[in-house]
C-alpha cells in the first residue's frame, strides 16, 4: 500500500510540476511547397497578375526575376495561359535601398510601360526582396512610384 501512495505522488508531482500548461492551438505560416530553387514571378491570366513558381536549373545561378518575367512566359507556362505585357528585353540594371523601400532601374522607360506591366514588375520585385516593400521604378529619364503590389504578399 505504501509503495503504491508513493508511486502515486511521484506521478502527481511529476506531471504537476513539468510546467506545461494547456493552451489554445498555434497556427503557424503555411509550409513552403514548390522546388527549393524556384523563382516568384507575377504573369497575367485573364488579364490579372497571379504569382507563378517557376523552377530553376540546380547548376544555373537564378537571373534576377524581372529579367525572367521579361523573358515571357516559358513552355508550361504558356500551355496554362499565363501572358506578359512586360516588355521583352527589360532588364534590372541596378537596385538600391531607398526610404521606403526600393528603387529599381530598369533598361527601358518606365514611363510607356501599361499599368499591367508594372504591376506585374512591382509585385515580382516585391517578393524578392522579402514580400513587404514598396518599389520605385525608373529608366529612360521616368520615374514612378513608390507603388505597391496591388496583390496579398
Amino acid at each position: 500500500m505504501r509503495k503504491t501512495w508513493l508511486a502515486a505522488l511521484l506521478l502527481v508531482s511529476t506531471v504537476a510540476g513539468c510546467g506545461v500548461r494547456p493552451s489554445a492551438v498555434i497556427a503557424g505560416a503555411p509550409a513552403p511547397v514548390g522546388p527549393a530553387n524556384a523563382a516568384v514571378l507575377y504573369f497575367l491570366s485573364g488579364g490579372q497578375p497571379v504569382r507563378v513558381l517557376r523552377p530553376l536549373a540546380e547548376e544555373l545561378p537564378p537571373a534576377s526575376p524581372v529579367d525572367l518575367l521579361a523573358a515571357g512566359p516559358d513552355e508550361s507556362e504558356r500551355e496554362r495561359q499565363y501572358t506578359t505585357e512586360v516588355p521583352t528585353g527589360t532588364a534590372v540594371l541596378d537596385q538600391t535601398p531607398a526610404p521606403n523601400g526600393v528603387t529599381v532601374t530598369l533598361s527601358v522607360g518606365v514611363a510607356g510601360l501599361s499599368s499591367k506591366a508594372v504591376d506585374q514588375i512591382v509585385c515580382t520585385a516585391r517578393d524578392s526582396f522579402g514580400g513587404s516593400a514598396q518599389i520605385t521604378l525608373q529608366g529612360g529619364g521616368s520615374v514612378r512610384g513608390p507603388l505597391s503590389c496591388p496583390l496579398p504578399g
